[in-house]
């Protein structure tokens, strides 16, 4: 879906109509992870190139330095496109912050203590095969 927007948005010297980079990042999620109390951890730029320099990220007030918590719904779908107004690269003059629009992957859970418990199943049945091997020969 296209995103509306005045012509005018981030054009250079509109005067307050100027506004600052959006910035777009990408963020994979496991789905255990939404709807959680603290929210999470999505890593952000601190800076962003802007108009032949670099500008500093406009952060929320709770926002942690190199990043932004998100309170994920439940709900929330595939592929899920957030915008953060304000929260993008600052204008270097008078004009407002760009946006900051973070595209959300949610993945499935893996659960990696089957690999493990698959890898010490392996390993025992292959000690007891050995010992088995070795007791028949030398008893058998």
């Amino acid at each position: 879906m296209g995103e509306l927007g005045s012509i005018f948005d981030g054009a250079p010297g509109s005067g307050t109509g100027a506004k600052g980079p959006d910035i777009r990042v990408q963020a994979t999620v496991p789905r255990r992870w939404l709807g959680a109390a603290d929210g999470v951890f999505i890593s952000t730029p601190d800076r962003v190139p802007f108009e032949g320099s670099t500008v500093a990220r406009s952060r929320g007030p709770d926002d942690p330095k190199g990043g932004v918590t998100l309170h994920l719904s439940a709900e929330l779908g595939e592929r899920t496109t957030l915008r953060l107004r304000g929260q993008g690269g600052e204008h270097p003059g008078k004009g407002r912050p760009g946006d900051l629009l973070v595209t959300v992957t949610i993945v499935d859970d893996q659960p990696r203590r089957w690999g493990w418990m698959v890898a010490v199943v392996l390993v025992a049945a292959a000690g007891a095969a050995t010992a088995w091997w070795g007791y028949g020969r030398w008893w058998g």
